[in-house]
């Protein structure tokens, strides 16, 4: 996997941290009843004043833990799903038609580019995954020209050299 991340210009670490653990292991993790008390969604959502008819983009949606509530938040609007991870962009396909959340749109992103159509996005929310990117000023860069002109990121994430990760049971 790190030879061919080289080869598309994929860098040595976020080609490990994918390859870390396969995409049902890191929905395991990522859904762990633990994991998701901690997140304190509801909480969260409230905070990011999300008007009926946003649309939102889910950066980094993972297993979909907040993709689910931000697309019932925007109500009649829609939520961008985003990831680099087609298996794990499919579980949040299938737990948005679980849940009959219909305005739920997957996107597959890249490492560099969230790969959404430009000046839709009314609120990027990106929890727990900025410091998984490599070139976080070029990915914002690219992440820009999707927000509408009135459009704001929300970031949540921790300072790695700080614990993080490393200090949480899954």
């Amino acid at each position: 996997l790190v030879a061919l991340a080289a080869a598309i210009g994929i860098s040595h670490q976020a080609a490990g941290q994918l390859a870390s653990k396969p995409a049902d292991q890191w929905i395991k993790t990522l859904d762990s009843s633990n994991r998701v008390a901690k997140l304190k969604i509801d909480q969260t959502i409230a905070k990011l004043k999300i008007k009926r008819g946003d649309v939102v983009a889910d950066i980094g949606a993972g297993s979909g833990v907040f993709s689910v509530p931000l697309a019932l938040a925007a109500s009649a609007g829609k939520l961008y799903a985003v990831d680099i991870d087609q298996k794990l962009i499919d579980h949040i396909a299938d737990k948005a038609k679980e849940s009959k959340v219909s305005n739920v749109q997957i996107v597959l992103g890249k490492f560099t580019d969230p790969n959404l159509p430009g000046a839709q996005v009314d609120l990027a929310f990106i929890n727990d995954v900025l410091h998984h990117i490599e070139d976080r000023a070029g990915y914002l860069k690219n992440l820009a020209p999707c927000l509408k002109p009135s459009g704001r990121i929300a970031v949540i994430d921790f300072y790695p050299e700080r614990g993080g990760h490393k200090n949480e049971p899954a």
